[in-house]
């Protein structure tokens, strides 16, 4: 019997041609096969490629209702979940954040017997397989972060939509998920699973230290901590070359000139200072993000499909700005 709640799909898209088209097929036919009603939303992340075109020619066989969210401007991974989130209805939401996936979609219905029947909100599922510079990436932020973070590397994951809700209705437009739904305070359990194939790490790139700046400045004490360390440092330094410039001025009758010990204190001394300054620039920066209130995403076209026979309805809704 299949079960009677109604629950969403949300998947990220960007440059996914190749996988898009079989992604889709198995996240709905594990859909169709054990819940009456489900929803698909795929956000499209200004795809430079055939991704568009591979879903709709796809979608011709799909069974339930198929949403494709195409964002006007390339947004990253979590501004881009944020509009296909913010557009899901079910009571359970499930969060696919790439389609290069190493685990059978069955799984997806593991995790919400998990969330049923033990009571957790938050269901999130990894393979154990995370590259060495996600492991350090998590250790340093949930051993510096003041909320008692205790994040992994995730390839999917369930949210209750009292856990949803509760994660959309706050203020703060630094959006990180993972931290976010720990902030809730909603009751979270991690799934480990075998995983059937090996999927490239991802690369470093300007997304992904943006997004790791992020977290660190906005979800713990890492920077100020930072900062005041090397402030430490560094007067210690200023009183110790200060005391060997005094020491050599009294005893050492051989020094002429003080310039290499000069230029050494106020190199280090100014190196210190603007690293600071850095720093206080990052949490100025977060600053002036909050008080602008821009939109998280903003939209090019919505597309629906519907499940009607002999054909598909289309309706689209284009020029859409959000501000949720």
């Amino acid at each position: 019997m299949k079960e009677q709640v109604f629950v969403s799909v949300v998947l990220y898209a960007q440059n996914n041609e190749r996988e898009i088209a079989q992604a889709l097929v198995d996240v709905d036919r594990a859909m169709m096969s054990h819940f009456k009603n489900f929803e698909i939303i795929l956000v499209n992340d200004f795809s430079e490629d055939n991704t568009l075109e591979e879903a709709h020619n796809v979608i011709q066989d799909m069974h339930g209702d198929t949403t494709i969210i195409n964002l006007s401007r390339k947004h990253g991974v979590e501004h881009a979940m944020m509009a296909g989130l913010n557009r899901s209805m079910g009571d359970f939401v499930f969060e696919v954040e790439s389609l290069s996936v190493d685990f059978d979609m069955e799984m997806l219905y593991e995790m919400f017997k998990i969330s049923t029947s033990k009571g957790f909100d938050i269901v999130a599922a990894s393979s154990g397989q995370a590259s060495w510079k996600s492991r350090l990436f998590y250790k340093v932020l949930n051993r510096v972060s003041y909320l008692n973070l205790s994040l992994s590397t995730e390839s999917v994951r369930l949210v209750t939509r009292r856990a949803l809700n509760a994660m959309l209705n706050l203020k703060e437009k630094v959006r990180y998920r993972k931290a976010l739904y720990e902030l809730t305070g909603y009751s979270k359990t991690l799934h480990q699973y075998n995983a059937i194939s090996k999927t490239p790490s991802r690369r470093v790139n300007r997304e992904n230290v943006s997004l790791a700046m992020d977290a660190l400045v906005s979800f713990s004490h890492f920077g100020l901590r930072t900062a005041h360390l090397l402030t430490g440092i560094f007067f210690v330094f200023s009183l110790f070359m200060g005391g060997y410039a005094l020491y050599n001025y009294f005893f050492n009758q051989s020094v002429v000139q003080g310039w290499t010990t000069l230029m050494i204190l106020i190199s280090l001394g100014f190196a210190g200072l603007f690293f600071i300054g850095g720093v206080i620039g990052e949490y100025t920066s977060r600053i002036l993000i909050e008080i602008q209130n821009r939109p998280f995403y903003s939209t090019k076209s919505v597309e629906m499909y519907k499940e009607k026979k002999p054909r598909l309805e289309l309706i689209k809704d284009r020029n859409h700005v959000s501000n949720q």
